[in-house]
């Protein structure tokens, strides 16, 4: 029982000195140490540039092409794996 009284009291004085730290205004906050991150960074907006309807039609469908494609791959493996540990399984 003795020990837990101690940390509890740890524990209070080190939440009391936390407060006394935060008010009166010796603690620093972590942006003001942190390379002065708390300052605005001046970044420009980057316009895209506007696409014609048809390039975008070719875009979308060379990317679903491609999904289709890895699909496919991906099954091929899966397939090719799951007979290989079958065969393994029967053979043993």
């Amino acid at each position: 029982m003795g020990s837990m009284s101690s940390m509890n009291i740890a524990l209070n004085n080190n939440n009391n000195n936390n407060r006394k730290l935060s008010k009166n205004g010796k603690r620093k906050s972590f942006t003001k140490r942190n390379g002065c991150s708390s300052k605005k960074k001046g970044y420009k907006s980057y316009a895209l540039p506007k696409l014609q309807p048809h390039k975008l039609r070719r875009i979308r469908v060379k990317i679903k092409r491609e999904n289709t494609r890895l699909l496919v791959n991906k099954i091929v493996i899966v397939t090719i794996i799951l007979i290989a540990i079958t065969y393994w399984i029967y053979t043993v």
